[in-house]
């Protein structure tokens, strides 16, 4: 039986839940960035048709690792859980309720033919894959800025926060558009690449100026892995600015070590609280045996889907949505 209150152990629960987090940042950020991007395409119902084609077989697998995700953090960290609800709690169901919303607006989208119902729909899933993006990256700044536990979080519009609500939006529009130039077809992928060549420096300038400001103020969620990661980040988004056109297989590659970054600093600011709220022995055995079975099989199928579509849609490709 593992000796669980070690703090090899420790160690090991808080960097797979990190990886589970950075990792549904890595995919589903495509999802978002596409949902951002419904009209970089083009105006047109086909533009916005082909966009939605893109993602569709991502769509359900990528939030998969979500329900992983949220569900290994309640059963390792049962009682960090309500106190980070306590502090955040409006950012919270804030993200929840978009989450839910765009969703929506994938499923109906195509469920009429009417044109007015489709652009509808359209509208709602770019505002609410932008709403997602920005209030998602304002959670982000919140917890690496406030510890779990604290008084509920009333004004979270602080100039960290904010700063991390542009940067999450921007790096997801890039990550995004990475994805579309691989996935659309030939005539469509100029705006994607104009999104990645004109925002992946700024994406990359926002990244430097949360490295920057970390290191002067000495957050507690800024040490050398935050570091490393921001540092990272920054390299891969210029990176991708010059191979987008040549080598736009690897862009996203580039891009998606940039959409995992908020895993590191969000789980610095957590780990002492999470020191402290780790389930009992027998509950992280039980943990283990699932896990050890379920995140080989969802790997496979995801690596399966990835390696299936990731490919230029056309006539023949199967629409999902």
């Amino acid at each position: 039986m593992v000796e669980h209150p070690g703090a090899h152990v420790n160690t090991f629960w808080f960097c797979l839940l990190g990886a589970l987090f950075g990792v549904y940042l890595m995919l589903d950020g495509t999802v978002i960035g596409a949902g951002m991007l419904l009209r970089a395409g083009g105006s047109g119902e086909r533009a916005r048709r082909a966009t939605v084609t893109a993602f569709g077989p991502f769509f359900l697998g990528n939030e998969v690792w979500l329900v992983v995700t949220v569900a290994t953090f309640l059963a390792v960290l049962p009682r960090l859980e309500g106190a980070l609800f306590r502090t955040h709690y409006p950012l919270i169901a804030a993200v929840l309720v978009i989450w839910m919303i765009r969703d929506a607006a994938v499923w109906f989208r195509s469920r009429l033919e009417r044109p007015g119902w489709r652009r509808g729909w359209d509208r709602v899933l770019t505002g609410a894959s932008t709403a997602f993006a920005a209030a998602f990256g304002l959670l982000v700044g919140n917890v690496v800025t406030t510890p779990p536990g604290s008084e509920p979080v009333r004004m979270p519009f602080g100039w960290h926060p904010l700063l991390w609500a542009l940067t999450v939006t921007v790096v997801f529009l890039v990550h995004g558009a990475a994805f579309l130039v691989v996935r659309l077809p030939a005539d469509l992928i100029g705006g994607p690449l104009r999104v990645v060549r004109r925002l992946a420096p700024a994406a990359a300038a926002s990244y430097a100026v949360l490295l920057g400001a970390g290191l002067l103020t000495g957050s507690p969620s800024q040490g050398t892995g935050a570091v490393a990661a921001e540092a990272t980040a920054v390299v891969a988004l210029v990176a991708s600015v010059r191979i987008v056109a040549a080598r736009p297989r690897i862009a996203p590659a580039l891009t998606a070590l940039a959409a995992a970054v908020p895993a590191v600093p969000v789980g610095l600011r957590l780990e002492p609280a999470a020191a402290r709220s780790l389930a009992a022995g027998p509950a992280l055995d039980a943990l283990a045996a699932f896990l050890v079975v379920v995140i080989p099989l969802v790997t496979a199928v995801q690596a399966w889907t990835w390696w299936a579509f990731l490919r230029r849609i056309d006539a023949r490709t199967p629409v999902f949505f």
